[in-house]
């Protein structure tokens, strides 16, 4: 497992990814028997859309921050319970009436019922009406809880956010600090570049983390910033012709990001942000594909690029390594990029420009476009899933709906294993029956040896366990009827130990109690 950051709240999830070096593995124990879930198996909080809740401790009680479209939801989760305890609305955010949500979730389960593909497709309108719109979907996606129980997010307008219940486990929540980061006082000396980068218009924050000596680092499209945990903004490194597209990872001694034209490991020199090799940074090319073409393909990054959030893998006296999937035109491949010091014996595939810095690819057989989903790592194995529609829809709300009902899901996950005599990557198994219309990043558990994904069957929502090391389905976990309302859209299943799960999605937050 990765070391802890002892910046963060020591808890099963203190931040997106489960850690900070993105590897959406787990010490958390989740279930291994099936189980057809009945509706007392299942506790669920409204929301419009939350994507990855992270969780802190105050004695003995478990807290949960959701973030959502409009603000943050708290849920107080000790022992069996799972109650609302509040709701924080964003700074200036007109919260939606809750019966415009729920007669949208009506409207969509009728029209799956009916594998209506027009009315699903239509019913993107009667979404934008209800609120649960696409610019706020990327809001809160991102955040963490500091070693203190502060909890950050980050959501449009370039702000972040630092909220706090003041340690009271019943208690409301108040925002300590709200930045927005185009309007907030910049470090003497920066570059005309990066000055250029923060008032870059329309840009948005598509990142959030934390070092390892406990400053925050936030991640626009176009530049990275960093601050101290008071907000204060330290240093910014401008991105030039390239965006920053999804989230990073963190290590005790630098930032690996990458853009839609390279893979960057940025350092802190303590006044600036840095990629120079005498820094200890260094950036290196990857392959890319025509924007145009990889969106009529299927994939959700708009570049061409990566879109990938790198994971980190190899601590200790393993090969260290960051790992991303690339965008060749001739089908993705699983990248690896040495982390520190190159060996003297390093290559890398014939493809990449930058040899010195790859440690190895392998192509990945079960996409044509790159894999914008988060690589799943445990150990020296690796899961690439499939995020690519084989028939993308027009709008967001049927692509999350239409997939495996009207249109053809996208299926397929496979598990590779870093060769550390050979230095390349071996092919372990394929898996083709997971229906990801989710966009679901799988989770593994260490002590089960299960991969849980998000799945459907008969278009009724299942999670799954898959053996981690055969990539066989063993168990199945069926919801308990066909509503929509268990979907795990953009989100991760989060074992919490003694046999459950915790998950979010649209329309609701949920505790799995699968045991």
């Amino acid at each position: 497992m990765p070391p802890k950051n002892p910046w963060l709240t020591d808890s099963e999830y203190p931040i997106t990814h489960f850690d900070s070096a993105a590897s959406d593995s787990t010490s958390a124990a989740g279930p291994t028997v099936a189980k057809q879930l009945s509706e007392s198996d299942v506790k669920s909080v409204s929301t419009t859309y939350s994507s990855n809740p992270t969780i802190k401790y105050i004695g003995k009680d478990r807290i949960i921050f959701a973030p959502s479209m409009y603000g943050i939801q708290k849920i107080l989760a000790t022992g069996e319970k799972f109650e609302p305890v509040g709701f924080l609305p964003y700074p200036g955010a007109e919260v939606p009436a809750a019966e415009g949500r729920d007669a949208l979730l009506t409207k969509t389960d009728a029209a799956v019922a009916a594998r209506d593909d027009t009315a699903i497709v239509g019913l993107g309108q009667d979404a934008d009406a209800a609120g649960i719109t696409y610019p706020k979907i990327p809001n809160g996606a991102y955040n963490m809880i500091d070693k203190d129980g502060f909890h950050y997010s980050v959501i449009e307008g370039m702000r972040v956010l630092k909220m706090t219940d003041d340690g009271n486990p019943n208690g409301p929540m108040r925002f300590e600090k709200v930045v927005e980061l185009q309007k907030a006082p910049l470090p003497a000396g920066l570059s005309p570049e990066a000055i250029a980068a923060v008032h870059r218009p329309s840009s948005h924050i598509v990142a959030l983390g934390m070092t390892f000596d406990g400053n925050v680092v936030a991640g626009s499209d176009a530049a990275l910033f960093l601050m101290n945990r008071d907000l204060d903004v330290l240093a910014v490194f401008p991105f030039s012709d390239e965006a920053l597209e999804n989230n990073f990872a963190i290590d005790d001694t630098g930032i690996y990001a990458v853009t839609s034209r390279r893979m960057l490991k940025v350092v802190s020199t303590g006044s600036s942000l840095s990629i120079d090799e005498k820094d200890g940074g260094w950036e290196s090319d990857y392959e890319r594909s025509d924007p145009a073409v990889a969106q009529a393909a299927g994939s959700l990054t708009r570049s061409g690029g990566s879109g990938t959030t790198p994971t980190l893998m190899g601590f200790g006296p393993d090969d260290e390594l960051v790992v991303i999937s690339d965008a060749s035109p001739s089908g993705p491949n699983l990248v690896a990029f040495w982390r520190d010091e190159i060996p003297t014996d390093g290559s890398g595939g014939e493809a990449v420009s930058n040899r010195g810095r790859v440690a190895g690819q392998i192509k990945v057989d079960v996409s044509k476009v790159t894999l914008e989903l988060s690589p799943t790592v445990l150990g020296k194995d690796v899961l690439a899933t499939t995020t690519a529609y084989p028939q993308p829809a027009p709008n967001v709300w049927a692509n999350i709906f239409a997939p495996g009902t009207t249109r053809e899901a996208p299926h397929g996950m496979q598990k590779f294993r870093w060769n550390s005599t050979q230095r390349t990557f071996d092919r372990v198994w394929t898996n083709s029956e997971v229906d990801n219309s989710d966009i679901t990043v799988p989770s593994v558990s260490a002590p089960t040896g299960l991969l849980y994904a998000a799945s459907k069957q008969e278009d009724r929502y299942e999670y799954v366990g898959i053996d981690w090391a055969t990539g066989k389905i063993v168990a199945r976990w069926p919801f308990p009827d066909d509503s929509r309302r268990w979907n795990l859209f953009g989100g991760m299943i989060t074992p919490i130990g003694d046999g459950q799960f915790l998950s979010g999605g649209m329309f609701s937050i949920k505790r799995v109690f699968a045991k």
